[in-house]
Parts: structure tokens; sequence; C-alpha cells
């Protein structure tokens, strides 16, 4: 676990909870995953739920949830034949494509579609996540086999790609209205991205909606870029999501390094940037793992920093917020903590998730504060100014010796005591109401 100061100085934890059609939480859309107690289907002993464990640990610390789900990989290769009798594979084998090396849920089923999209329903409806992250799992990466022909006498070998088997749905689904297989693939995609956004609002306006496709959209954007075409490979047309305005989101992975090969970190966070009409937050997700991930091409324990350098300075004079993503948290965590501890001087000050006014701009009233008691350390009581809804009391305190701390509580908390100052001795407090959707009001001041 990261220690407490690297920890206050985050906002949010993106947990994977659907890594392969499986859960770590209970449910009757899917088995308990096999990476939680090491066979499928079987759940933790003593019982207890991991999700709303971690929700609840989470904003105890002042920090957001965001349940993160691979959304139509069915099985990873090394547990094919180990599912549950709940799992997808086996629940409607008519789904489900193998393709090379991997098991796939075809997108191009309207059944399987809706199926994917129940099992993230079911957990917005069912827990208080403050988001949800898809990751970039839509049609399977592509594969290729060896073919051996024969050539004046000879054996000559070549790679040719795999091609994705959904000849059934293509046929069932796709012909009538389209020309090309490809173009219904990406509406396949398109359509569950687009109903995915509408129905998590429809159940929970405040839920942000966030995906982390790949860094490249389309090679040759900007000009110079080369490398996977995910809109042509995987049928991911994330720019369109972007521009659309179906996320509230988007954490494109920039896994190069500055200066590298392309200069693709700086050029694709730019153009990024550029594809963003509806001003919907650009967060990219850095490539933490490559300096904690294995012996690998591994990264200076620098690299992390200076890309956080240059994405903050990308930001100066703009007006979108800064942020990014790391992926993973064992990074960070990793030798003691030390690239977290290697960050502190990076992360100075407490991040705060910034407002999301297009789901809602009702700005709360200054909340009202009274003191409890006067026997020992200071104590206070916290309620809203008026109706609109509160999701966290922001408090920032002033030490005694002049040192000001940010901390974050959930609403709930309807009693404020020296936890959740910062100090043990606060000499002045400002506590801000910020709404569901992170609109401020004016803060509170109290001297103690």
């Amino acid at each position: 676990m990261l220690d407490a100061a690297a920890a206050a100085r985050l906002n949010t934890v993106v947990l994977h909870v659907r890594l392969a059609s499986d859960a770590l939480y209970p449910t009757s859309y899917a088995p308990w995953s096999v990476f939680l107690t090491g066979k499928s289907g079987v759940g933790p002993s003593p019982a207890y739920d991991p999700l709303q464990f971690a929700i609840d640990e989470a904003h105890a610390r002042g920090l957001q949830l965001h349940a993160w789900f691979n959304p139509f990989r069915a099985m990873l290769p090394n547990l094919v034949g180990k599912a549950a009798p709940s799992h997808v594979t086996r629940k409607h084998p008519e789904w489900i494509r193998k393709y090379g090396s991997q098991t796939w849920i075809d997108p191009g089923e309207p059944a399987a579609r809706q199926y994917v999209l129940d099992a993230i329903l079911d957990v917005v409806k069912r827990y208080d996540v403050d988001g949800i992250q898809i990751d970039d799992y839509f049609y399977p990466y592509r594969e290729s086999r060896t073919v051996v022909r024969r050539v004046r006498g000879k054996n000559v070998r070549s790679r040719v790609d795999i091609q994705f088997p959904d000849d059934a749905t293509w046929a069932k689904y796709g012909r009538k209205n389209f020309s090309d297989r490809d173009a219904w693939r990406r509406d396949n995609i398109n359509r569950f991205i687009e109903t995915l956004y509408a129905d998590v609002k429809a159940l929970k306006p405040a839920v942000a909606v966030g995906i982390s496709p790949f860094g490249i959209w389309r090679p040759g954007n900007p000009p110079g870029i080369t490398g996977l075409d995910s809109f042509a490979e995987i049928y991911a047309d994330s720019r369109r999501w972007l521009r659309e305005g179906w996320l509230d989101y988007v954490a494109p992975q920039l896994y190069w390094q500055v200066g590298g090969a392309q200069d693709r970190f700086r050029k694709l966070d730019d153009w990024w940037h550029t594809q963003n009409p509806q001003g919907r937050y650009i967060w990219p997700g850095l490539y933490t793992s490559r300096v904690y991930g294995g012996t690998r091409d591994r990264w200076a324990m620098s690299e992390i920093s200076r890309q956080i350098a240059e994405l903050r300075d990308a930001r100066i004079g703009t007006a979108d917020a800064p942020g990014h993503v790391h992926f993973r948290m064992g990074a960070l965590t990793a030798d003691g903590n030390r690239l977290a501890a290697a960050l502190a001087e990076t992360y100075q000050e407490r991040a705060i998730v910034p407002a999301f006014p297009w789901l809602g701009a009702a700005v709360p009233a200054a909340p009202q504060v009274s003191v409890v008691g006067t026997d020992g350390p200071a104590t206070f009581a916290v309620a809203p100014g008026d109706t609109t809804a509160v999701r966290w009391w922001l408090i920032q305190t002033r030490g005694r010796d002049g040192i000001w701390a940010t901390t974050l509580r959930p609403a709930g908390e309807g009693r404020l005591g020296a936890s959740a100052f910062g100090t043990a001795e606060p000499d002045e407090i400002a506590v801000t109401a910020l709404s569901p959707t992170g609109m401020a009001s004016a803060p509170t001041i109290v001297v103690p």
C-alpha cells in the first residue's frame, strides 16, 4: 500500500474489477475472478466484498474510486478450460470466438454487447463508484500465424494475419446494412460506447465515464506518427468518441518516453488536445510500470517526473485541466514506495478532481459550520448550506506553524475532528462544499 503521505497527494484510484469476463465483486453477471482466490467462481473466505471495501477505504481517504472494465476479453490464454460454470464462455458459447491465442466475446452479437453493458451498469446501480473506465479491449489486437508454402521445390515460411472469425454474425447482422465489414465492426463499438455513456447518465448523471484507448488513433495523426492503427485493427474510433462527447475523460495510452521515437509522447499529447470540441478532460496514461515492471527496457526513475513536467508545461496558458493516470499502482509501491517517494516533490499539494459542469452546474451554498464542543481537540459540525447535493467537504487548514494542509472528507460525515484537519492544532479552517459533479461553494471560514 502507498503510505499516507503519498496517498494524500493523489485524487483517484482506478480499480480493475473485470479482467476477462470475471469479477472482483459478487454479481450474477460473472463468476468470482481467479485472480482473487486462485479459482474461478470461488469467492473470498471469510466472505467480503472487495469492491465495497475499496470504495469505503478510498472515500475515507478523500480518494475517488473508478471501476475499471475490460469489455470484450472473455478469457486469458493460460486459463482456458478452467472457467466456472457461470462464466460467459460456458453459459453463452454461441457468443465466444477463438482468435489465435485469445478467447473473445464477439462484439457483433447484439445480445453479447448488451450483456457486457449490463455487467458494467450493474456496478453503477449497486455501488457508490465515482466513475467507470473501460480499457481498449474491443476487437482483439491482430495476431498472425506461420504459413509454409512450397516454392520451386523449397519450403518458404511467411507470417499472415489471422482474421477474426465473425462470418456468422457479419452475415446475420452486418451485410444487410454495410458493404464493408470493417465499418460494421467499428459501428458495433461506436454503438456500444454511445449506449454505455447514455445508460450510465440515465442511472447516475454524476458518475464519470472514462476510456483509456491506445495512444495512436490512426498513423499520420499528427503527421510523422507511425505505429499501430487502432481505428483499423481493434475498430476503436476513439477520436469520434471524444468529439461526440461520449465520455467525460479520455486517458490515451502515451506509453512512450519523452524525446523517444518520433517524439510520440509530446506530439500525441498535443494532437489529442486539438480533437476536443466538447471540452472533455484529457488525462494521458503514463507507462509507470516501465520503471518497475520487469527487466525489459526499464526506464530511469526520473522519466515519470519528466513526463508529468512536460504535460504540466503544455497546459500553461490554456484552459485545459492538467492531469494524468499512472499504469499501474504496483510501480508506485514497489521497492518500499521508492517511486512514490521520488514523486513527492512533483506532488507537493493535494490534487482535487476538477469539476464536470456539463454533468450538473448547480453550485452548493457555503456550508454551515459550528463548534460542537470546547473540551479537548476542536470538533465541528458541518451541514449543507442549502438543498444542493454535497458529495465532499474540502477542508483547508492552517496550523499554528503557519503551514496549510488540505483534506477531503465524505459529506456524510457531519462531524469533523482533528483527523479531518491535517493538524492537531488548527489556527484557521476553511470548509468548502463540493457537489457530486465537483462544483465548489464559497468557503466557510472558522477560527477555533
